[in-house]
């Protein structure tokens, strides 16, 4: 059961022992941890936090660790957290301590566990947060490593798992397809677990450095040390840029560690050094997680916990939230049939940029961050027709919301007298969102002076805008007939509506969807 003395000094009780007690000031603080805990701790606090706010918190295991006593413990954190898989809310994934001997993140996770929790009834802002977006939080991924750890600043004992492995260098290889036969087990149980949480974001917090760390950590064509780009750089630079300008020390070159020298903050994984089968290279290409690496401190395993764990606090605290706040950027929607069935494994892909995402979310919700910019938009799924949306605006404001962009895709199997002819003509009859509902639609919107997005993912010339960023005042729609061809709809912002006896229902949707 957990213990909270409304009056500053908090203790928290887990069966029966006092863990923990500090000063919390509820207006700037959370409960102070002051020493380092082990893994049972870890599984008992989040039990209690569950137990004390079941309609915020899910602990969950992921599964033994392959001596069979550690449990490599989850906790998902949002608001009416049990039916968090058909909330239209966008989930960021944390992760610490998969090197057993690299300590800091597990404090920073658990914190956040606890400040999310009991900041939810008294902020307004953190309440806000949780009602829109999903927290999974994975405070030890190699909890054997950790009870083997030597507590010293650096070396390698407890880096490994209890099989031996380096588990970020323990997932498969996307320039291999794959190949790797032998994983560790708590490697397996970290991509069974990433299957089933379909997370937009990203970090996993290590030491031995203080830098963010962004993809590509490996590419089969370019040398250790040298810049290797993924698809969507501008986008990461962006990020780690972010965090580290938020963090009181990441971005001082003066407080990086011995002869490190990294500009801003930030470093790219290759131009580092090479990481090949790391975590998030794999994030990224298989689970359309776009996650960084967060190194949190020179000294590995600091000796004085308590003042590491405060310090990694207050150091971390305004990044990893300004972080998740990018989760609510770039384009969103959902994807349904003309039934308003969602359709899951639905294609989101982007023009000027190769890499898609596939919708996992069990509603047909996707998330898609991009940097500012304007895009064409395209969903597609076998055995539907492929939809397209032109001149999509995503706008440069950071605090700007996602621009929305639902669609509606036609089974074939369920249209057989659906033709190119039919979709030649269901251009002359589109519709735009503001037809049907003019409450998702801002036509008087001011924009700003345009703006060039000059990033790998080529989108064209971008413009900001202070106002609604409803998809449906600018772009075009293109939909592919039965030959894969597109053709293209010339009426601005429109959902290609077409000429069959589903019209009533079509209507319906639109205006309970858009």
């Amino acid at each position: 059961m957990m213990c909270l003395l409304p009056a500053a000094v908090v203790v928290i009780c887990l069966t029966g022992t006092v863990v923990a007690v500090d000063y919390w000031d509820p207006a700037d603080s959370e409960p102070q941890l002051n020493e380092y805990f082990d893994n049972e701790y870890i599984g008992t606090a989040l039990q209690d936090l569950q137990d004390e706010y079941p309609d915020l918190v899910l602990r969950s295991s992921l599964g033994l660790t392959p001596d069979g006593i550690h449990e490599i413990w989850e906790v998902t954190i949002t608001a009416n957290v049990t039916h968090w898989r058909t909330h239209n809310r966008p989930g960021v994934k944390y992760i610490a301590n998969m090197h057993g001997n690299e300590v800091r993140g597990r404090g920073l996770i658990m914190k956040l566990a606890f400040f999310l929790t009991l900041r939810y009834s008294v902020d307004n802002d953190v309440r806000s947060l949780l009602q829109s977006t999903v927290f999974h939080l994975v405070p030890s991924a190699n909890p054997w490593g950790f009870a083997t750890a030597e507590k010293k600043c650096s070396g390698t004992r407890g880096r490994f798992t209890s099989q031996g492995f380096d588990m970020n260098r323990d997932f498969p290889d996307h320039w291999e397809s794959g190949t790797k036969i032998r994983f560790a087990g708590e490697t397996t149980l970290l991509m069974k677990y990433a299957e089933k949480v379909p997370a937009t974001l990203g970090l996993s917090f290590h030491d031995g450095a203080l830098v963010a760390n962004y993809p590509l950590d490996a590419h089969p064509d370019v040398r250790s040390n040298r810049y290797a780009a993924s698809p969507d750089d501008a986008l990461f630079t962006k990020l780690a840029k972010s965090y580290a300008a938020e963090h009181s020390e990441m971005s001082d070159t003066s407080r990086q560690c011995g002869s490190d020298n990294f500009v801003d903050g930030v470093t790219n994984g290759n131009s580092w050094y090479q990481v090949q089968n790391g975590m998030q290279d794999w994030d990224y290409f298989y689970n359309d997680c776009f996650e960084l690496t967060i190194e949190l401190g020179c000294c590995k395993y600091p000796t004085n916990s308590k003042e590491t764990f405060t310090k990694v606090w207050e150091d971390n605290f305004e990044s990893v939230f300004n972080f998740t706040s990018f989760v609510h950027t770039g384009i969103q929607g959902r994807v349904a049939d003309f039934y308003g069935n969602p359709i899951t494994g639905a294609e989101i892909s982007v023009s000027g940029n190769n890499k898609s995402i596939k919708i996992r979310h069990e509603e047909g919700y996707y998330w898609r961050p991009l940097v500012p910019g304007v895009y064409n938009v395209t969903a597609k799924k076998e055995g539907y027709f492929t939809l397209s949306r032109r001149n999509i605006v995503v706008y440069s404001s950071d605090d700007s919301a996602a621009t929305q962009v639902p669609f509606i895709l036609m089974s074939k199997s369920q249209s057989s007298e659906y033709s190119e002819e039919d979709a030649s003509n269901s251009t002359n009859n589109s519709k735009t969102s503001s037809d049907f509902d003019s409450s998702t639609n801002s036509s008087d919107s001011e924009s700003d002076n345009s703006t060039n997005s000059n990033d790998s993912e080529n989108s064209t010339n971008s413009s900001d805008s202070d106002n609604s960023k409803n998809f449906s005042d600018s772009n075009n729609s293109t939909n592919s007939g039965k030959d894969g061809e597109s053709q293209e709809d010339d009426t601005s912002g429109s959902p290609v509506v077409l000429q069959t006896n589903l019209m009533p229902l079509l209507l319906l949707l639109l205006l309970g969807q858009l």
